[in-house]
Formats: C-alpha cells, sequence, structure tokens
C-alpha cells in the first residue's frame, strides 16, 4: 500500500491530471534536463539551430523510477537539426506512460534566428504537439467489467511552447514557456490557467577546444545552467555540463533539484552512429525512494551543407568582400571543398602578389649602366697610376679585357640548368715597367654539370641586366630582384608562396615539412608581405636546377625565384641567412658564415683596400678573398662547395689569429687582382669578396 501510495505522489508532481470530467487525461511534460547531446530542442526550442552543427535521428526512451512496475516511461523518435543557415527543424512521435493513463502524440519544432551585430543573435522557436490522452484498460486490473472504465474516453490535446535565445559570442540566454498555450480539443477549454503555466530560463556557455589533436579535436565544452517556475510551486534550480568530443563520443553530468543527479556516457561509433546512456537518481526528496531512472538513446547523425554559423552570415556578398583569411575555422567543409576553396584563395593571393612584384626594368637598367660606367672610370684610373700613363697599349688592353667580362652576352642553359658562355680573347700576358705580371684570365671555368665560357661583345652593344635575369627569362621563369632588403641575406630564394597572415603561412609551412621540405619563410618590412622559400642559393645556376628539377621532384606546385642584393656595407655580409632560417640553406651549421665573420664586408667599398698581417710560409701575392672562418670544417665544407662550382679554391691560415681565409685566386700585381676583383673573376663568382696582399713578412 505504501508503495502504491508513492506512485501516485510521484503522478501528481509530474504532471497535471484531469479528473474532473468523466475521461482522465495527462497533459504533456516530459523532463528535458538530461537531453544535453541529442533533443535539445526539449530543453529550448532554439536549441534545434543554436550551437547545432548537424542532424540527426534519435532513438530516446527514459524509463523513470524503475522500482515500481507502472512507473513512468516516455519514447521519442525524432528527427532534429538545422535546415539553413539560420533556421532549424525537429519533429518527434512519442509515446508517454504514467500509471494507466498514456499519451501518444506528434511533437513538431521551428526555430529561425536573425543577425543584431557581428557577435550576437536572435533566435526564436517554438513547439507544437499534438497528442491524444486517455485511460489505457489494457493496463487496468479489475475484479469484473467495471462500466465506469468502459466509458472513458481519449481526450485530443494541443500544445504550443514558445521560447528565444539570445547568442553573444559563446554566451546564450534563453527564456521557454513549457506550456504557455495548451488546449482541450475535445471539451473546448484551456487545460491551465496562467498562474499554472511553467516557465525557465537558461545561460549556456560553448567553450571550443582550440589548438589540439587526437581525440580532443573539434571537441567542446558545454555547461548549462537552468531556473525553471512550475507554476505555484517552489522554483526549481539545475546544472550540467556535457564534455563533447566528436571522434569519441562524449560524458556529462547534471543535478536538479526536483529530479537530482545524473550522469552519463555517450560513444560515437564511427562517424555516423552514436549511443549513450543517463543515469538519475533522487536525493532531495521523494523521488529518492522510487529507484534510479534509466534514460538511453540511439541516433544517427549526419553533417548537412550549411555555412559554419547559423545567423552570423547576414548578407554572403558582404561577407566575401571581407578579408578572406578571417574565416571562422569551425567551418564544415567536406575534404575535397575545403582543398578547391584553399587552392582558389591561394590563386587569387598570388595573382594580387605577383601584381604588385612587376618589374621596373628601366630603372634597373640605367642604375647598372651608371655603375659600369663608374667601375671602368675606377679601373682605368688604377691602370694609369701603375704605368704612369706611360702604357696606352697596356690601358686599351686593360678595357678590351673589362669589357669582355661585363659586356653579357647571350647565356644558354644545358639541360642542368648552367651558363654556357663563349670567350674568343686570349690575352697575352701585360708587362707593365718591364714586370711579368703574369696575369691569365680564365676561358673556361668548370662547374657542376657544364662549363661557363665568356665571349667577347662590343661595347656598343646593349648590355643585359644581369645573367640571372637572361637566363629566368630564357627558361620562363618568375623571377625578381630585391635591393637592401632588411634582416634578409643576399642570395636566391626559390619562393613557393606569399602571404599577408599567419593562418594560412603556417598551414602551408608545416604542410611541406610534412613533405620533408625544410621550408622556411622571411618578412619583407617594405610591403609587409611574408615570403616562404623553398630553400636559398648563393649560385643562381643552382637555384634554376632545382627549380627545373621541381625541387627533387618534391613539389610540384608553383614557385618562381627572387634575387637578394644587398649593396650596404655590413660586418654580417657573409651571413648565409635570414633570422627566420632554422636551418641555414647551405652546407654549414647553423649560423657559422654569420659567427665566424672576423673582417668588414669591403665588397661595396668604393675603392678596393687590403688589411696588414704577417703570415709565414704563403705566397707573396694579392689575394682574392671570398670569406674567412674560425672553424676549420666549415672552411673546408665552404671550400669544396666552391670548387664543385668550377672555382679554384684553397685557404691559409693567418697565424695572428688562427682564422682561415678562403681565396679564389692569387696575382702577383694589384692591377690584375683589381682585374679580376671587378670582373668578378670572369664572370665565375658574383659573391660578396676583397682583397689581401700577402708578403714574406705583411699582409698589406
Amino acid at each position: 500500500m505504501k508503495r502504491v501510495l508513492y506512485l501516485l505522489v510521484c503522478i501528481m508532481a509530474l504532471t497535471k491530471v484531469s479528473g474532473q470530467e468523466e475521461s482522465p487525461f495527462v497533459t504533456y511534460d516530459v523532463p528535458s534536463q538530461n537531453l544535453l547531446k541529442f533533443d535539445r530542442f526539449l530543453i529550448n526550442p532554439t536549441y534545434s539551430t543554436v550551437r547545432e552543427d548537424k542532424s540527426y535521428i534519435n532513438l530516446f526512451h527514459r524509463n523513470q523510477s524503475v522500482a515500481f512496475d507502472d512507473n513512468n516511461q516516455t519514447y521519442f523518435l525524432s528527427y532534429s537539426g538545422r535546415i539553413g543557415d539560420r533556421s532549424g527543424l525537429g519533429l518527434s512521435l512519442y509515446t508517454q506512460r504514467t500509471g494507466t493513463i498514456s499519451n501518444y502524440g506528434v511533437l513538431a519544432n521551428y526555430a529561425y534566428g536573425i543577425k543584431l551585430s557581428d557577435k550576437s543573435n536572435f533566435t526564436f522557436g517554438a513547439n507544437l504537439s499534438y497528442y491524444n490522452s486517455g485511460f489505457d484498460k489494457n493496463r487496468a486490473n479489475t475484479v469484473e467489467d467495471d462500466p465506469f472504465l468502459n466509458g472513458f474516453q481519449d481526450s485530443s490535446l494541443l500544445s504550443f511552447q514558445p521560447g528565444i535565445n539570445i547568442s553573444y559570442g559563446q554566451f546564450d540566454f534563453g527564456l521557454f514557456a513549457q506550456n504557455l498555450f495548451d488546449y482541450n480539443l475535445k471539451y473546448s477549454k484551456s487545460i491551465t490557467n496562467f498562474n499554472e503555466k511553467t516557465f525557465s530560463g537558461q545561460l549556456q556557455y560553448t567553450y571550443e577546444l582550440k589548438n589540439t589533436s587526437g581525440i580532443f579535436e573539434k571537441g567542446r565544452l558545454m555547461p548549462l545552467a537552468t531556473v525553471r517556475k512550475p507554476g505555484q510551486d517552489d522554483i526549481v534550480l539545475g546544472g550540467s555540463l556535457i564534455l563533447d568530443l566528436p571522434k569519441l563520443g562524449w560524458v556529462q553530468g547534471g543535478y536538479d533539484s526536483y529530479y537530482g543527479v545524473s550522469a552519463g556516457v555517450g560513444f560515437n561509433l564511427g562517424k555516423r552512429i552514436s549511443i549513450g546512456y543517463t543515469m538519475e537518481n533522487g536525493v532531495s526528496n521523494s523521488f529518492s525512494d522510487f529507484g534510479i531512472t534509466h534514460e538511453i538513446s540511439f541516433a544517427y547523425s549526419f553533417t548537412p551543407t550549411l555555412t559554419e554559423d547559423r545567423v552570423m552570415l547576414e548578407n554572403q556578398e558582404e561577407q566575401v568582400a571581407e578579408n578572406k583569411e578571417e574565416i571562422n575555422k569551425d567551418e564544415v567543409f567536406t575534404s575535397k571543398d575545403e582543398e578547391i576553396a584553399e587552392l582558389k584563395r591561394r590563386l587569387a593571393e598570388n595573382d594580387e602578389i605577383l601584381a604588385e612584384l612587376m618589374f621596373r626594368q628601366d630603372s634597373l637598367e640605367a642604375n647598372r649602366q651608371k655603375d659600369l660606367e663608374r667601375r671602368f672610370d675606377l679601373v682605368m684610373r688604377m691602370v694609369r697610376n701603375e704605368t704612369n700613363g706611360n702604357r696606352p697599349d697596356l690601358e686599351e688592353k686593360a678595357r678590351q679585357m673589362y669589357f669582355v667580362n661585363n659586356d653579357k652576352s647571350e647565356i644558354e642553359l644545358d639541360t642542368y640548368g648552367s651558363a654556357i658562355v663563349e670567350n674568343k680573347i686570349d690575352p697575352k700576358d701585360i708587362k707593365p715597367n718591364g714586370t711579368n705580371i703574369g696575369f691569365q684570365p680564365k676561358d673556361v671555368v668548370t662547374t657542376k654539370h657544364a662549363d661557363v665560357r665568356t665571349r667577347s661583345t662590343s661595347a656598343k652593344d646593349n648590355i643585359p641586366t644581369d645573367d640571372f635575369a637572361i637566363a629566368a627569362k630564357k627558361n620562363h621563369i618568375k623571377n625578381r630582384t630585391f635591393q637592401d632588403l632588411p634582416g634578409v641575406a643576399e642570395g636566391y630564394y626559390l619562393v613557393a608562396n606569399v602571404y599577408k597572415g599567419e593562418l594560412y603561412l603556417n598551414k602551408f609551412i608545416n604542410d611541406l615539412h610534412g613533405k620533408g621540405i625544410d621550408a622556411e619563410y622571411f618578412l619583407n618590412s617594405r610591403n609587409g608581405l611574408k615570403y616562404v622559400y623553398l630553400n636559398r642559393y648563393d649560385s643562381w645556376q643552382q637555384a634554376i636546377v632545382d627549380y627545373k628539377s621541381h625541387f627533387n621532384g618534391t613539389y610540384t606546385d608553383d614557385m618562381w625565384i627572387m634575387k637578394v642584393q644587398n649593396t650596404t656595407s655590413t660586418d654580417k655580409g657573409y651571413a648565409a641567412n635570414s633570422d627566420n632560417k632554422k636551418d641555414d640553406s647551405s652546407k654549414y651549421a647553423k649560423n657559422v658564415l654569420r659567427k665566424n665573420i672576423v673582417v668588414k664586408d669591403r665588397v661595396v667599398s668604393t675603392t678596393p683596400t687590403a688589411t696588414q698581417n704577417k703570415i709565414h710560409g704563403t705566397g707573396t701575392g694579392y689575394y682574392i678573398i671570398a670569406n674567412v672562418f674560425a672553424n676549420p670544417n666549415n672552411a673546408n665544407r665552404f671550400v669544396k662547395l666552391l670548387n664543385a662550382q668550377g672555382l679554384n679554391a684553397s685557404y691559409f691560415i693567418n697565424p695572428k689569429n688562427n682564422y682561415r681565409y678562403v681565396y679564389l685566386k692569387r696575382h702577383s700585381t694589384w692591377t690584375n687582382a683589381l682585374i679580376s676583383y671587378y670582373s668578378k673573376l670572369n664572370d665565375s663568382y658574383d659573391q660578396q669578396m676583397w682583397i689581401m696582399r700577402v708578403t714574406p713578412n705583411l699582409i698589406s
């Protein structure tokens, strides 16, 4: 008898049972405090679109107070999800049993949101339920056939439950009128008075797990606080929390001052199927005596083709006009759509950058011509000073030699990308003031793949701007030359992409690292662009070789070559790379060249000068110095690199500092050293260098 009494108390507390009429019924009232994953529109009608990024079909069963045979049981078969960027829809078939009274019906949900500002939305939704409620004869056990019970008829009832939600950032504020309008169609009257209506409020926060991988990828943590006022009864407070991990499942917990505490867990069996279980137990009222409540859900999910965040895209054309890099990370694309979008973005950005990087060839040609004339005048003055103006034949030969070495004739590339230039001049030894200078111009410089020969042309011929520019043009290679970029080392960069922001820059570099390409980037402070390059080269020939081989077959997308030429004298002129480079692009250890600088770069000086040191065991003459190292291994590697390019490099050790001076050539006279310096060793070496004189006692 005591158990029956508890059951009747439970029924009366949960629902409104009408017995004033001849046909009893139970109003719609489904406990929804634990529906944190599926069927969330039963908590608030707007939740079919608020913070919802998928659609699903869910079978839900709530078995309340299992200690009794005639306990409350609810079944829901529902569809819910977003049907547009701003709207959501839900549809349910349900049956609810309370003692000997059963309900069955259909519930429809709709929600629509509008944009208030960039961070806020307003969403309105409503649940509309139509159901039959009446006495279930199959569940009544009577001794005799009771005409009174047989006379009960089912009642048709209608319930309208509106709700609103305001979203601001990651917060959601909701209000829900759970039985604002309920009507008995059989008796044509309202079921509850206004003071018997139930109202509830919700406060929800969504925290998205960022910069995560593995099982936590795209996860989110959603706490929810609720307050409910059921008619004239006491206020009911509740709170819940769910950790949703799409790659694994979810865990949840909650507390309701009326129903008690709950805990649940769910698993995603693949990308579509999910199963969940929740257990609830009363702690503060008569529910603690009725036993545990069980909830089970079985869902099939699918993702609609929608934009990333319901009503945030009020005007699609305005959104496209904004910065394309501000795309929300939560945007749901298929992998193919995402790849197409990324390719379109990269093409558009590269078009803008290439348009900005148009050459100003006329200005570059004029500057080079002025520099050529200045160097020629300087060489002739040096020759006159050495000969005191008494050797016009020597001046004429120097003039011819200078233009042979500086006129850039046709340059062809072999299959390896090395330059081939012919030289038809074989000057005889020049003997100023009766002294044998022994100048031997190098007609052929053997590179790694081909011979480099220089061919004379007339000084009146049109002088191309650069060997590299001509070679790149002949090979249809996009290229660009920058001068004096702050913080960027001289050389040739194989550029794969250019970015303004860092979001897609980091993603692109990470993708390259995943392919085994040690790509890096540097910032051009003049235009604010970041250039991602695959490698840096001292030689443009090697840069073209790697371009034509698609970086040894590891990179097949578009790329181009950037030449960085610094003309500012600096002690850091030999630094091999910029600060953004983690691993030096050459064969040396990181920052080796920068650390081993012991002399000032004299390449850009108006007049080449020499240092003074005392060295024993080294041949007398003028040395063309390419670099100085404190580390023997780095010096050896640098010499091997130069010799692989066809040069005849070596080094000597200065006993004063024990540094190794790598030189390209030794001359017996200052004049010949100047000619080699200004001719860049017959155009075989275009990097920075300087002249050092070595004597048996001094270096001057």
